[in-house]
């Protein structure tokens, strides 16, 4: 028997007691996991309360027989139910939720009452992270803007990053907490509100959660219902959050008043809202269906594969234990949260640099990147737009002269050609972090100096990496499609997979892979890497071969830079060593991937799932994927947050200006 996620072994005088529980009648308020209905059914009469056609006049012929009731967060146990019940001894809660069931008269009658809060804690938590990355990196609007193929009409619009900014949770109780430990991970300020101060934490506290609100720019509602924190979300709360704001509910539905959340939402009173939880569930009202900035997911925070067979467990040994009188001392109540591990968010300052005007410096951009790059460059130097001009060969030879800087990215870069038909260049600016569009050895041959935009975007992409891990297994935009096209009132939504605890592996262990790693532990993963040689001052398992570090972990992440060496470094047989439970993650390169076999991988269930923020001939993804759901698609937007774009436009003018101005160069690389 599992309890608490681990191995329980029954003493034998226990076990010879089994084949008398088969006469204890346990009722089922509702359809749960197939395998509780399997497990309970192997040690107990159940009863099945949905497939019973008059429940009033079966409950009267047979009350006498049910010992126990089995509910869960939506379908409990009111004093109606208790009452028609004389020989009820215990109720055994599917969930972490109580508020469904009446805890007085279970007490009044000395009914006993166990819930499943530890086994869930992990699970609920990840959901939170998810919500909040998929409603502020706007992750199933990406998927859906790649799958309708509207990348090819141009870039999506630009989102807002979540690393660094201020997280307020009501209610700190397990899953609160588990919150707050992943969040700082992030970079993320906490702070929260409760009945009560919590002793020894360091986090903020508010004793209202107005002051609460108008001090975080997330709020998360995670405590208990209870006529208290019905509606505690309502106008005064969602004003005081504001329209740069962001409402997460993994509570329940009535915590929050919808129609005042819609009419916010709608408004731009409020920046966005993710939910799982609504108030009339599977109703979810209509107007939010039609919103971008809302993620909606259909009640499904516990709803993985591991966490409901964990919760199953435990209802089913305590249950066990209630009925087996010798079996007395288990600690049913062990908690499952970690400690942690935290990191100082190592963040750039660059210093302001003096406003000047260098209108004799001609500046070429190649290609239509930022609009406040764009405005700030032509406020600056003599600004030439090459892709507005009609023919390039003939302004090149009217201007090559003129041009002293290039700002290029990884779309347009600087390529042998262009650096040879630009006689006056002295500097390569790119817009990225990636170099592999620019001819390094030219650049180095002529003197001619190369800057990127390294550190700036590294928690924007290290977010995305980790919200297309969670988006990928926890299949986060199937799940918002499923609620917005009504098919919630037909049933629930499948099962998925648990990310916390699963092993990680990086290819790349840079600056991003670092990143990634940092905030991955914070899941309780364990991290291993490939790079070309092994990495001082690491606790990490290296790989020195990728197929290795493949076969050894369940979720591998590309997060190198591309060279002729690492093109297409994951082909057919990392796919295959990574196998059909793993999932692959691409936040480097399209290139760095062989898309034919990975798509046949994805479709002949070789691989478990992908999630992919760029791809091999941008704006072109491949067709295929379109219709998976085991995938995610972002239109390479892993730094496209408003903060970091401007931060990176920032990078790029400064080092301009340090150039022209004969200083050091901010992020030189050659």
């Amino acid at each position: 028997m599992l309890v608490g996620g681990s191995v329980f072994r029954l003493p034998p005088a226990v076990r010879e007691s089994e084949e008398k529980m088969e006469k204890i009648g346990v009722w089922m308020t509702c359809p749960m996991s197939t395998y509780l209905q399997q497990e309970l059914a192997k040690r107990f009469q159940v009863f099945k309360s949905w497939e019973i056609p008059s429940v009033a006049e079966f409950l009267h012929q047979h009350s006498l027989s049910i010992r126990a009731v089995v509910g869960n967060g939506a379908y409990g146990v009111d004093s109606e139910l208790i009452e028609s019940l004389p020989s009820l001894e215990i109720v055994a809660s599917h969930s972490a939720g109580l508020d469904q069931i009446d805890l007085v008269k279970c007490k009044d009658k000395g009914i006993k009452v166990t819930y499943t809060p530890d086994a869930l804690t992990e699970e609920v938590a990840d959901w939170a992270i998810l919500l909040i990355l998929a409603t502020l990196r706007r992750i199933c609007v990406c998927d859906r803007f790649v799958r309708s193929g509207l990348w090819k009409n141009g870039d999506f619009s630009l989102t807002t990053k979540f690393s660094g900014k201020s997280v307020g949770i009501i209610g700190l109780g397990r899953i609160g907490l588990a919150i707050a430990k992943r969040a700082e991970a992030f970079g993320c300020p906490i702070s929260y509100s409760s009945r009560s101060q919590k002793p020894d934490l360091r986090y903020k506290y508010y004793p209202r959660v107005v002051d609460l609100a108008a001090n975080c720019q997330i709020l998360v509602v995670a405590c208990a219902l209870t006529n208290q924190t019905h509606h505690i979300i309502n106008r005064e709360i969602i004003d005081a959050l504001g329209p740069k704001g962001f409402l997460i509910n993994i509570g329940r539905g009535p915590h929050v008043d919808e129609p005042e959340l819609a009419s916010a939402l709608a408004e731009g009173r409020l920046g966005g809202a993710g939910l799982d939880v609504f108030e009339h569930e599977p109703e979810v009202p209509k107007q939010f269906l039609g919103l971008n900035n809302v993620v909606l997911s259909p009640h499904v925070a516990t709803g993985s594969v591991e966490t409901r067979k964990t919760m199953a467990d435990l209802v089913i040994g305590n249950l066990e234990a209630h009925f087996q009188v010798r079996f007395s001392s288990v600690d049913f109540n062990k908690s499952l949260v970690k400690e942690l591990t935290k990191y100082r968010v190592h963040k750039i300052s660059l210093q302001k640099s003096r406003r000047i005007r260098m209108e004799d410096v001609s500046v070429l951009m190649t290609c239509p990147m930022s609009s406040y790059l764009e405005e700030h460059l032509d406020k600056r130097f003599n600004l030439f737009r090459f892709w507005t001009i009609p023919s390039k060969n003939q302004f090149l030879r009217e201007n090559s002269n003129h041009i002293r800087a290039v700002v290029v990215n990884t779309t347009f870069g600087a390529d042998s050609e262009l650096v040879e038909s630009l006689p006056k260049l002295e500097i390569v600016a790119s817009y990225s972090v990636g170099l592999d569009k620019i001819d390094l050895a030219k650049c180095n041959e002529r003197g001619i100096r190369v800057t990127n935009t390294p550190d700036v975007l590294t928690d924007d992409v290290a977010d995305v990496a980790i919200g297309l891990i969670l988006a990928t297994s926890r299949k986060i935009c199937s799940c918002d499609g499923f609620v917005r096209s009504g098919s919630w009132r037909n049933g629930d939504f499948e099962l998925t997979t648990k990310f916390s605890g699963k092993s990680v592996g990086i290819v790349g262990l840079g600056r991003i892979g670092s990143a990634i790693a940092r905030r991955a532990e914070a899941f309780g993963c364990p991290i291993s890497y490939y790079s070309r040689s092994k990495k001082p001052n690491t606790d990490y398992k290296y790989y020195s071969n990728i197929v290795e570090l493949a076969i050894n972990c369940q979720i591998l992440i590309v997060a190198c830079t591309l060279t002729d060496e690492t093109r297409h470094i994951v082909n057919r047989e990392v796919i295959d060593a990574l196998g059909p439970k793993g999932i692959l993650i691409n936040i480097g390169r399209g290139q760095h991937i062989d898309e034919p076999e990975l798509v046949s991988a994805l479709l002949e269930g070789r691989l478990g799932g992908a999630g992919l923020d760029v791809f091999e001939n941008e704006p072109d993804a491949p067709k295929q994927l379109f219709g998976l759901q085991n995938v995610v698609l972002m239109p390479h937007v892993g730094s496209d947050t408003l903060e970091t774009t401007k931060a990176m436009a920032d990078l790029v003018i400064a080092n301009l200006e340090a150039h022209f101005m004969k200083k050091e160069l901010l992020t030189p690389v050659v």
